[in-house]
């Protein structure tokens, strides 16, 4: 792989104005396509685990293609979203109006990254499943050495820890889960006052990605086969299409933008949204459908903190419909599109006396 470095302002030019093209449909367009996929491909993969689903097995009674519903929503869905945003015009209000609207004659690549508020919420979501999971994995290790107990004569029972079976994996993997919620907290932080993703956030999104991959390679481990017919696939995916996400959007946001980190940072956003949501909300939905449920009582129980992944993303992917179209100058009265006055150092508030000589 090569050496990144920091974009120069003219790399960040050409950037903006290779953005800045027209086309008969925009960027934005990309929302609906993404939003009809996803509640389609939620629809299809019910019906799919209700119809046609072994859970003892994780397998498919029918492994046909043509019986593969979610996939032939998803699919088109995939190309389609590529095709927006390769060809959708997106446009900079922000380089548009710099020059007319900026007293401090600030370069556009020095402006603030502002970053709706939406994805500050999603991030403090995030972490809240975060620890959601964290207790969960100790609630399900004390149900099971419950279980053991309970076969133990009194006085070991007494004695037994309900904590049995922790060990140095399970710390060093809550230990980055807890990295993972300071730093979606810290994320948070930082887009409600404004300041956009700092480096030390893109840098701390490591801590994600390892969290991510030492789930999948958890899936892979406890399962014989995690193939596409298996219950399990869409889980992975998701995961991995997340950790791209999070990848480019840390690139991104350090100042080490390539030419299609925006279009991949995008896309995958939009299909980890709709492949966690296709994973998650299904199965969710079959514990609330009281026919058939003794035969799903072998289903795999999502995990909690999946569902944050459906909504960080998405109200990621939103910052990039256009090119800087979110950052601001600092101290803009929106409503009477005036500009504050910002407070001047004290060497500039002092009169110096001027000695002014007469001319002979």
């Amino acid at each position: 792989m090569g050496k990144m470095k920091q974009l120069s302002a003219e790399q960040m030019r050409k950037n903006v104005a290779k953005a800045n093209k027209t086309s008969f449909i925009t960027k934005k367009a990309s929302m609906g396509v993404y939003l009809i996929v996803l509640v389609l491909a939620v629809a299809a993969r019910t019906i799919q685990l209700y119809n046609n689903m072994n859970f003892e097995t994780g397998q498919y009674i029918d492994p046909s293609p043509f019986k593969n519903y979610p996939l032939m929503v998803i699919i088109p869905g995939i190309i389609l979203l590529t095709v927006i945003l390769l060809a959708g015009s997106s446009k900079d209000k922000v380089i548009g109006s710099c020059i007319l609207i900026n007293p401090m004659r600030l370069r556009y690549d020095r402006l603030k990254k502002k970053i709706p508020a939406a994805a500050g919420y999603s991030a403090l979501l995030m972490a809240l499943l975060v620890v959601a999971q964290i207790i969960f994995d100790f609630i399900d290790l004390v149900n099971k050495n419950k279980v053991i107990a309970e076969s133990l004569t009194p006085e070991e029972a007494e004695d037994y820890n309900m904590l049995t079976g922790y060990g140095l994996g399970n710390l060093a993997l809550h230990f980055v889960m807890l990295c993972v919620i300071l730093n979606f907290i810290a994320m948070a932080v930082n887009i409600f006052r404004g300041e956009g993703i700092s480096s030390g956030n893109c840098a701390a999104l490591t801590f994600y990605a390892a969290w991510k991959i030492a789930d999948m390679m958890s899936i892979v481990s406890n399962n014989v086969a995690v193939s596409r017919y298996s219950e399990l696939m869409y889980e992975v995916l998701s995961y991995m299409t997340a950790v791209l996400f999070f990848m480019n959007t840390a690139r991104f946001f350090n100042g080490m933008e390539k030419k299609f980190t925006r279009f991949w940072m995008c896309l995958s956003g939009y299909v980890s949204s709709i492949l966690a949501a296709v994973s998650v909300i299904p199965r969710y939905i079959l514990l609330l459908i009281p026919t058939g449920y003794e035969e799903r009582l072998s289903m795999n129980i999502p995990s909690i903190s999946d569902i944050g992944i459906v909504f960080m993303t998405i109200t990621m992917v939103a910052v990039f419909w256009s090119t800087y179209v979110y950052r601001v100058m600092p101290r803009l009265s929106v409503g009477k599109r005036r500009w504050s006055r910002a407070p001047l150092n004290k060497q500039y508030l002092e009169i110096e006396n001027i000695d002014i000589k007469p001319t002979e």
